[in-house]
């Protein structure tokens, strides 16, 4: 009794086999097969199967074929048959630029094991003709031209305008200072006309007072103390000692200076002293700074502008009178 019941259900089996194979199909459907470039198709797959059945199927990305482009993918339609079977559909709006032929090839639904195809499906795009002796080709709109823009125009002219202003305030300025400073660099000429001698002695005066060398700044003391020499015998002697160094100074001065090797020494001992301050952070002694501006003094006594006696104002007042 077993042994009948379990050949049955063999049987039943193997006869609902060919029943599940032939309820599960696919096919591939297109709503035209001649186009124009540009214009849409709509293709559609169709896969019937039992309920409760998962078909993979094939997955495009932007196009079905090369050159045959997806345009949207519809929403999935499913359809219940009397049997209890599904119809499920999935379609495509696809598209083309380009007149060709193209062969859409069958494409595969899997379920387990098994392997469905569809039919393959070919479309056909052709391009629009034109006739050019009875039509001219013309743009669809016409050249739009947009309206002036005022605001836009104002705001560049006021810029420009600001610019060029600016340029001309610009120059007056530079040019009033420029005037500014030929006036105040006369005034300063007029006001120095002394003297070479007394102008330097006035100065060494100012250094002796402020005693920079007894506040720990002995640099800035030796350096004005070498610009009052320097300013002296550019003076004195004519020589552009306040764009020279130590020795294109004593080297420059040693021929306007003949008989007075003294006061060379004087001045040599000066710069080399300061030199070594200003170069060597050398700190000298309290007596070698003050020593060196009794040493300034020295040099411009000994080597200042003697007037001769008829040069003096009051033998010049003399002889207007005579």
């Amino acid at each position: 009794m077993k042994l009948k019941k379990l050949i049955t259900l063999c049987v039943s089996i193997l006869l609902a086999l060919p029943m599940l194979a032939q309820s599960f199909s696919v096919s591939a459907v297109i709503d035209s097969t001649i186009l124009f470039v540009g214009e849409q198709a709509k293709i559609t797959f169709e896969v019937s199967q039992p309920k409760g059945m998962k078909a993979q199927s094939p997955i495009f990305s932007d196009s079905i074929v090369s050159g045959l482009e997806i345009v949207e993918r519809l929403p999935i339609d499913t359809i219940k048959n009397k049997d209890a079977s599904l119809l499920i559909k999935q379609s495509y709006l696809v598209t083309a630029f380009d007149s060709a032929l193209f062969f859409i090839p069958p494409q595969p639904f899997i379920v387990g094991n098994d392997t469905q195809y569809t039919n393959p499906l070919s479309l056909k795009i052709v391009s629009i003709p034109v006739d050019t002796t009875k039509q001219a080709i013309a743009d669809i709109k016409p050249v739009y031209k947009p309206p002036f823009n005022w605001p836009l125009f104002w705001k560049i002219v006021i810029s420009q305008l600001l610019v060029i202003a600016l340029i001309v305030l610009g120059i007056w300025l530079y040019r009033r200072y420029k005037k500014h400073k030929v006036v105040a660099t006369e005034e300063l000429v007029v006001e120095d006309s002394r003297s070479a001698h007394e102008i330097a002695l006035e100065r060494l005066e100012v250094i002796r007072q402020e005693k920079l060398w007894q506040k720990g700044r002995p640099k800035d003391y030796h350096t004005q103390l070498t610009d009052v020499l320097r300013d002296y015998m550019h003076r004195r002697f004519g020589i552009n000692a306040t764009e020279q160094t130590s020795a294109e100074i004593l080297m420059t001065i040693q021929p306007l200076l003949k008989g007075k090797k003294e006061d060379l020494a004087l001045l040599k001992a000066i710069f080399q002293l300061s030199d070594l301050v200003k170069f060597a952070k050398y700190h000298p002694l309290i007596e070698e700074d003050e020593k060196s501006l009794s040493r300034a003094y020295n040099f411009i006594e000994d080597t200042k502008e003697v007037l001769q006696e008829s040069d003096t104002p009051d033998n010049n007042l003399k002889n207007e009178q005579v």
